[in-house]
């Protein structure tokens, strides 16, 4: 016979850290869109955008890596992984006031 589905909480857990960092990526995409947008208008973003691009990133690399530390098995997604063009940080500090 088949067991009773039980509650699993490390899985439950990793449900909802994931969908917690999809919500943060989507996030930072929006930001790094209006950040990209801002700039080819040639205007100059808030430092609150600046900062919050960065740090966003941050929480997401840092949310990536204790993932693939609790799962070492997988595989790390491509399509999830955060957006960072080379030196977009430079140029969201260059356009900063």
């Amino acid at each position: 016979m088949h067991e009773e589905a039980r509650p699993d909480p490390a899985r439950d857990e990793a449900s909802n850290a994931a969908a917690g960092r999809a919500g943060l990526l989507a996030q930072l995409r929006q930001l790094e869109q209006f950040a990209e947008r801002t700039a080819a208008d040639g205007g100059s973003l808030p430092p609150q955008a600046t900062e919050m691009i960065l740090h966003l990133r941050e929480i997401v690399e840092a949310l990536d890596g204790l993932a693939a530390s609790m799962s070492p098995g997988l595989p790390a997604s491509d399509d999830v992984a955060p957006t960072r063009e080379s030196g977009m940080e430079d140029d969201l500090r260059s356009t900063a006031p």
